[in-house]
């Protein structure tokens, strides 16, 4: 039989499962309609020292539905093999060091350690421990400090491993940086300083610069190298490539939360300037497009820790498989996955503040504003594929009284019902853009 001709096929290798999805109707776009064609699944073979094995699983599984496919483009995304694991080392824990961290999360990263300041003897053995793939170091406005900087280059110079290094920092020593660096063995990418200046972020140039650097560190990951040979174009982060897709679609939409439960963490992803009316009170800089992942909240991997969160008579026992078959096992998951989404919206969003000044008490916005969000959508097998994933999204929004700056209680919700963010993400980079945010409408029951 010979292979049909199609536009894309993407694998989404997660903690738990991979899924390759197969996409048509992209590149004759506006003329033909992007489609979803089909989704092949297994379990992700981490466990095994392979995760080709899953890959080659999940794509036969897709292909017993479609028979034998030839992509145009075959793309991935990741966060099996422990993600993205970066460290974060900035002048100030409230300003470079949280803009780095800004950047490594919308980027789609784990960040195990984040510092400030000098670092100390402590502080590179905590880094060694970690063992990340990525350490970004940031540190000094434009035309700032510059010493605490390079003395974090001597710190990192004598870690007993060379992951590669990400500079964003000061631009005045950033060739210093990258000439010792280098010169002690590590691989450096720099990007733009992520806090140019008092109260000012700029981390999208980060991003893209962390995306690069993981497509060079996820082929040369334990067990991934495999990914490489099936692969014919981007390999994203996760995370990453679901805040893209985000983005993408809140050009169409306007601003909006994307909530993604696993089994391991639940990340929430938002794309806002939050409202005008409290932007004037903010106390602290935001990127428009910002995630946050909360590695204690999951329905498998992190069952336990999740439960917790639950009353005591409502807690599963026993807790959920990795992929609930059962009735009672497909409840207890979903049960799971209501409290991940909740707590997980409440951790992400800010909070109105009340300070006493000699002028009178003062009301200031701390943290994320998204009370500009009127459309809530969950991705993530906690929500697309288990019962109840609308109702676990309306309990995250804003209730009477709670000073919490979550989506308002009138907001829309919607579920990504084919299971394409990810992939979207990916999609990207190779079609045109509103060709993707097509297949992302299609998903959700939404209209530009």
């Amino acid at each position: 039989m010979s292979a049909r001709r199609i536009d894309a096929l993407v694998a989404e290798i997660g903690s738990t499962t991979t899924v390759v999805s197969a996409f048509d109707g992209l590149s004759g776009f506006p003329e033909t309609e992007p489609t979803l064609l089909a989704q092949g699944m297994a379990p992700t073979s981490v466990a095994a020292g392979d995760v080709g094995v899953g890959l080659v699983q999940a794509r036969a599984a897709l292909e017993a539905q479609t028979g034998p496919l030839e992509p145009g483009v075959t793309l991935a995304t990741s966060s099996a093999a422990g993600g993205l694991r970066m460290t974060v080392h900035g002048l100030t824990e409230r300003m470079t060091a949280r803009a780095a961290r800004e950047a490594a999360l919308g980027a789609g990263a784990v960040v195990t350690l984040t510092t400030a300041g000098v670092l100390r003897e402590r502080d590179v053995r905590a880094i060694h421990e970690a063992r990340p793939a990525l350490i970004f170091l940031a540190g000094g406005v434009e035309g700032g400090d510059t010493e605490t900087v390079l003395a974090n280059v001597r710190a990192l110079a004598t870690l007993p491993i060379r992951p590669a290094v990400i500079f964003g920092g000061n631009s005045a020593v950033a060739d210093e940086a990258r000439t010792a660096l280098e010169d002690a063995g590590f691989r450096v990418y720099v990007t733009p300083n992520v806090y140019p200046a008092v109260d000012e972020l700029a981390v999208e140039p980060a991003r893209r610069i962390i995306h690069d650097a993981f497509e060079e560190h996820i082929t040369r990951a334990p067990g991934m190298e495999r990914v490489a040979e099936f692969v014919r174009g981007r390999i994203l982060p996760t995370p990453g490539a679901v805040l893209l897709a985000a983005e993408a679609l809140a050009e169409a939409v306007g601003d909006l939360v994307v909530v993604d439960v696993g089994g391991a963490t639940t990340d929430v992803h938002s794309v806002t300037a939050g409202s005008p009316e409290l932007a004037q009170r903010a106390t602290e800089p935001q990127p428009r497009a910002k995630r946050t992942v909360e590695g204690d909240l999951g329905t498998y991997v992190s069952a336990r820790t999740t439960a917790s969160l639950l009353p005591e008579a409502e807690r599963p026992d026993p807790l959920p498989p990795a992929i609930p078959g059962s009735g009672a096992e497909i409840a207890a998951a979903a049960a799971l996955a209501r409290i991940a989404t909740r707590t997980a919206l409440e951790r992400h969003a800010g909070r109105l503040a009340h300070l006493y000044t000699p002028r009178g008490r003062q009301t200031v916005v701390r943290g994320r504003d998204l009370s500009a969000c009127r459309l809530v959508i969950g991705t993530g097998g906690g929500l697309v594929r288990l019962p109840g994933g609308e109702d676990a999204l309306r309990g995250g929004l804003a209730r009477e009284g709670d000073e919490r700056l979550l989506p308002p209680a009138d907001a829309r919700v919607a579920l990504d019902r084919d299971y394409v963010f990810a992939c979207c993400g990916a999609l990207l980079a190779a079609f045109d853009p509103e060709a993707v945010v097509a297949l992302m409408l299609a998903s959700t029951g939404l209209s530009a």
